[in-house]
């Protein structure tokens, strides 16, 4: 028997699995400041908070690194914006660094040895200019220090955001988002289709782009997740009828609906040619909240959907006005088990991220919740819930409630769990773990790590 005959039928041998994360939950808000991103690693946890004015003279910030690479930052100029982000790292609850850039934070990852932080502005952002309004800037920050390694202009004619971060095998990130115009990452350039695509690229270590692809149509499209593993990156979104994906039309559940769907593709992570891609969705706008790779190589979508939803040829009704969606599909694009989580309000989902072979989707609901055989009730206003789920099954949930509003803003992977990043309007319990109320309702920011069995 040939060597490689004998090999081709063993088994593949199984990774072993990370020690269990710590338990840690945290508050970290502060006067005026709002949370927009998590990340977190073996040994820390990192956080955007945006405020809106200046840290009090005296704050840590961590120190400016080298110029961006040729060709991949526009030049620096004063900044409009008044909000400013602090890229925090803590270990447990202490700060071991604090990063302050000026322009709104919004998505992280943690990849190799970076941070990888978006920042948006009008006129500049993190010290870079910019055309559009808003554009966006992502700054590659040294993980274990907090200085500025380089900074990426992702800027447009019209405007673009960054609506998602998510670290690759070769220690860059994979970037999605939408825009208006003509969109410029480094050299790569890309123009709308409509009054608004998506994009995705692709940047090396180093803060180099490596590709930049638009997906969209005559309408309104968008890239609301991306999630990078081996050689495949996927992505989702929402589109609307005409919209394609470098030639790979997206499929519209009705080509006469104006209505919003869902769409989820998997990419080459080397030339960005398309796999394979799929739709779903209903007569309503439905809204992507992210898509993640699970251990075995399934892609999960979280989303937001109304009245009743079609995935996979199945049809599933929403119990209230709006449900959070979890989805599942197999690394080749065939469809898996679908569920709805949900109760009678307007419900829906904010975040996913991979543990393991578990998914973690933070949802909010305004009335009750169930999430497989256990009920959930809100404490006051709207509530917010971490579920795990395995392939259409629920396996653990951890309830975010108090008398005001919870809302699950941001979740990251650690090796052995999950990092959230909650912002609060007052008391919140995490999980049976009590925060206090913050000193102004915009101000409620906690960081809650669990592991996931």
């Amino acid at each position: 028997m040939l060597a490689g005959a004998w090999l081709a039928g063993c088994p593949a041998p199984r990774r072993p699995a990370p020690p269990p994360a710590a338990e840690l939950t945290i508050e970290i808000g502060r006067a005026g400041g709002s949370l927009r991103g998590v990340a977190g690693d073996a040994t820390a946890t990192y956080a955007a908070v945006t405020t809106g004015q200046a840290e009090p003279a005296g704050a840590a910030a961590g120190p400016a690194g080298p110029a961006a690479p040729a060709g991949a930052a526009a030049p620096e100029a004063p900044v409009t914006s008044p909000e400013r982000t602090a890229i925090e790292a803590r270990r447990g609850a202490a700060v071991a660094w604090r990063t302050e850039l000026e322009g709104s934070g919004g998505p992280l990852a943690r990849s190799g040895a970076l941070v990888v932080a978006a920042i948006g502005g009008t006129g500049a952002a993190a010290g870079v200019a910019l055309r559009g309004s808003p554009g966006a800037v992502a700054v590659g920050l040294d993980a274990a220090a907090g200085s500025v390694r380089w900074r990426l202009a992702i800027d447009s004619s019209e405007w673009a955001v960054i609506a998602a971060v998510s670290p690759a095998p070769d220690g860059g990130v994979v970037l999605g988002g939408s825009f208006g115009g003509t969109l410029r990452a480094g050299a790569k350039v890309v123009s709308s289709g409509g009054e608004a695509d998506g994009f995705v690229a692709r940047v090396s270590a180093a803060g180099e782009v490596g590709f930049l692809v638009r997906v969209g149509g005559p309408g309104a499209d968008a890239v609301r997740g991306v999630a990078a593993a081996g050689d495949r990156i996927a992505i989702a979104g929402t589109f609307s009828a005409g919209a394609d994906l470098l030639g790979t039309a997206l499929d519209a559940l009705d080509p006469r609906s104006p209505a919003a769907d869902g769409f989820v593709a998997v990419l080459d992570a080397a030339s960005a040619r398309p796999r394979w891609a799929a739709a779903f969705g209903g007569k309503l706008d439905d809204a992507v909240a992210g898509v993640a790779i699970d251990g075995r190589g399934r892609i999960a979508v979280a989303a937001t959907a109304r009245d009743v939803v079609r995935v996979g040829g199945r049809a599933l009704a929403a119990q209230g006005a709006a449900d959070p969606l979890v989805a599942w599909w197999d690394r080749d694009g065939a469809p898996g088990p679908a569920l709805l989580l949900g109760g009678p309000g307007f419900d829906g989902a904010t975040a996913i991220a991979a543990a393991g072979d578990r998914i973690i989707v933070g949802a909010f609901f305004a009335d009750t919740l169930r999430a497989g055989d256990r009920a959930f009730a809100t404490a006051g206003g709207d509530d917010a819930l971490l579920v795990a789920l395995d392939g259409g099954r629920v396996v653990e949930a951890w309830p975010v409630g108090g008398p005001g509003r919870e809302e699950i803003a941001a979740l990251g992977a650690v090796p052995g769990g999950f990092v959230a990043g909650v912002a609060h309007t007052a008391g919140v319990r995490i999980g049976g773990a009590a925060l206090p109320a913050p000193p102004a309702p915009l101000a409620g920011a906690a960081l809650a790590m669990r592991p996931v069995r």
